[in-house]
């Protein structure tokens, strides 16, 4: 495999359709490429505050942590670990006592600078799958979804930081990602996350399937699959056994308790589905999720 590259996963037909799953398919491979490209040394939320302080030293808090994207208290609790790292200054504004103004270290910028490489490489990879137009495309779309004008959107060049939004796909997807967790929040709950959701939903489709085969059609790799069927099956939702033809393969399916939740969380989630989309006309639907699957690798 080439280094990058992404394998291309199997999906079910119905989450096909749902931009929530697609999105949260493409935010794994922005999540694999920064691993492989940029690192564990700053995670992308770390990198977006970073950079914004390179675009506006000296910005406030709250003011950084629109830019980037991130909430009141995720921003302090990032800060608070960027000033112990000694990569941000932080100081009291001396016309304000409530604000805390910020401001890159030398330690700060260098990081900036080292990461920058990975950063435009993750970018490019995750733009691969697409044609020209349908990048520029697909930055309008995930800007909406997000939120965001795209004009206003912080990235960067092989050089500096700059604004331009067609290179910041990978920012886009994780607020795109963002809002969908906010939305399901309020109209699924807690009960049912949405990887729970798509398994159930995979093995409503596909009852008696194998583990492995399940873990495909929801778009979850072996470690993460393995421990949520677990999860689920200690919560009664999901039965499993093992395969009387192959002892080392696991048979899922639902549980009655696992269908009815499935079904009462169905209107739910489709209020997500349509509240993602709701910036956009309905007649860029089909096309902006086929561009978001195929971001995705899906």
């Amino acid at each position: 495999m080439v280094l990058g590259e992404i394998p291309t996963t199997r999906v079910s037909a119905r989450l096909q359709q749902s931009p929530g799953h697609l999105i949260r398919v493409a935010q794994q491979v922005h999540t694999r490429l920064w691993s492989e490209h940029v690192g564990a040394d700053l995670t992308a939320p770390q990198f977006a505050v970073l950079l914004v302080l390179a675009l506006e030293p000296g910005a406030d808090q709250r003011t950084v942590g629109e830019r980037a994207s991130l909430d009141k208290a995720t921003m302090a609790e990032m800060v608070a670990r960027l000033v112990r790292r000694g990569l941000v200054l932080r100081r009291r504004d001396p016309a304000d006592g409530r604000r805390k103004l910020l401001a890159l270290s030398q330690s700060g910028a260098q990081a900036v600078r080292e990461a920058t490489g990975g950063v435009v490489r993750v970018q490019r990879v995750l733009f691969e799958p697409l044609t020209a137009e349908e990048q520029v495309e697909i930055v309008r779309v995930m800007a909406k979804i997000a939120r965001l004008e795209p004009a206003a959107v912080a990235v960067i060049t092989d050089a500096r930081p700059i604004l331009d939004a067609q290179r910041a796909i990978g920012y886009l997807i994780r607020v795109s990602q963002q809002v969908h967790t906010k939305l399901w929040s309020e109209h699924v709950g807690a009960e049912l996350t949405a990887p729970q959701y798509a398994v159930l939903d995979a093995l409503e489709l596909e009852p008696g399937a194998d583990q492995r085969t399940v873990g495909e059609l929801a778009s979850l790799d072996k470690a993460t699959m393995a421990e949520m069927v677990s999860r689920l099956v200690r919560r009664g939702l999901v039965q499993r056994r093992r395969d009387p033809s192959d002892g080392r393969r696991n048979l899922l399916s639902l549980s009655p308790a696992g269908q009815d939740l499935l079904h009462r969380s169905a209107a739910g989630v489709a209020e997500v589905q349509r509240l993602l989309l709701a910036p956009l006309d309905e007649s860029e639907h089909e096309a902006a999720l086929a561009l978001i699957a195929k971001a995705g690798r899906l």
